[in-house]
């Protein structure tokens, strides 16, 4: 009976170690993205800001200042009600951050009057109500008004897509992505629903990842390329490459054996033969392994000159911003985010 309890107990903390391991954070990855992100900020590319501190925070919850970025990217874009969420998440990770704490009630007192709010976050909530037709309507007039609004696109076909209109969403989606092509959430999203249209790139719009291409090409030439999605690029250089090195070893093979036939040959034998075969696979070795550097050479310096952005391995948000609840999970204090961001 005892050891049955033991055993059970053993399990339960495996289980839990093993649940714990599968949400584990990233700090180093949310802090590339935070730079990435407060570089995106200080070019007042604030969308794509928004999509860099929303991966940092998925990387690492418990990032104060991914919150704050996020915040700060609503703040100037004038939307001050998720500025205040997303603050207001910061803040309780970090409560000495005391000017952020005092500024959080004004964004909510702006936000509650009505102080930059737009046509297009208005259209937002009617679609969170369920109210599509009337979301259809709203979404339309402010495409309208400005055609170059990406996320009122995308509002758009997230309404035609709930009401099962399939057209009109993907050319909405399309339409969407043509203007923010750096939203890989509607990219990959577009991938299952609809292959045909869905865009070319798949990849954040991050850091450039030069590590990963360059190691894969020095083990194997051409898996950097692969990796990069240079799929037909890697199969011919890879496949010279290593048809080369192939080369330089049957060759020597072939040499050092014609070699020790030639050395072999008693005096009066014929010479002509394995001397012949010996210099011709001496003069072919040599060509194939300067052919072999150069093109293992290559297949390193492409990999990193034409390595793609960093792959976080963490979906972006959405351009429409997530819900954030916030929960106590122990006595400490310790604080806990929970995620759900919007249906397409």
């Amino acid at each position: 009976m005892l050891r049955n309890s033991v055993l059970a107990c053993a399990l339960a903390f495996v289980f839990l170690g093993l649940a714990g391991s599968s949400h584990a954070a990233d700090p180093a990855l949310a802090q590339k993205w935070l730079t990435y992100g407060n570089q995106l900020l200080a070019a007042k590319q604030y969308d794509k800001a928004v999509d860099a501190f929303s991966t940092a925070a998925r990387a690492d919850s418990r990032n104060a200042a991914a919150w704050k970025g996020l915040g700060n990217a609503y703040y100037y874009k004038k939307d001050y009600a998720n500025a205040a969420k997303y603050y207001r998440a910061s803040y309780q990770l970090n409560p000495a951050d005391t000017a952020l704490g005092a500024l959080i009630p004004k964004l909510d007192a702006a936000a509650a009057s009505g102080a930059g709010a737009s046509p297009t976050a208005a259209a937002d909530r009617l679609y969170q109500a369920k109210r599509y037709d009337e979301a259809i309507q709203a979404y339309n007039n402010v495409v309208s008004q400005n055609p170059n609004d990406a996320k009122a696109w995308q509002g758009l076909g997230n309404c035609y897509n709930v009401k099962q209109d399939k057209p009109k969403a993907i050319e909405a989606y399309k339409r969407s992505l043509q203007l923010n092509p750096s939203n890989t959430a509607l990219q990959n999203f577009m991938a299952k629903y609809a292959p045909e249209s869905a865009a070319s790139s798949q990849v954040a719009d991050g850091p450039t990842d030069w590590v990963a291409p360059l190691w894969r090409s020095a083990i194997l030439p051409g898996w950097g390329q692969y990796y990069n999605g240079e799929h037909g690029k890697a199969w011919l250089f890879g496949g010279v490459t290593v048809g080369l090195f192939g080369a330089v070893v049957v060759t020597y093979s072939l040499g050092s054996a014609a070699q020790t036939e030639y050395l072999a040959v008693p005096a009066g034998g014929n010479f002509d033969t394995p001397y012949a075969t010996w210099e011709s696979m001496a003069n072919i070795n040599h060509i194939a392994y300067i052919g072999f550097g150069l093109c293992y050479t290559y297949t390193l310096v492409d990999a990193v000159m034409s390595a793609k952005a960093s792959r976080s391995g963490h979906a972006l948000f959405q351009e429409n911003p997530p819900d954030l609840q916030l929960t106590m999970l122990d006595s400490t204090g310790a604080l806990g985010m929970k995620y759900k961001v919007m249906d397409f």
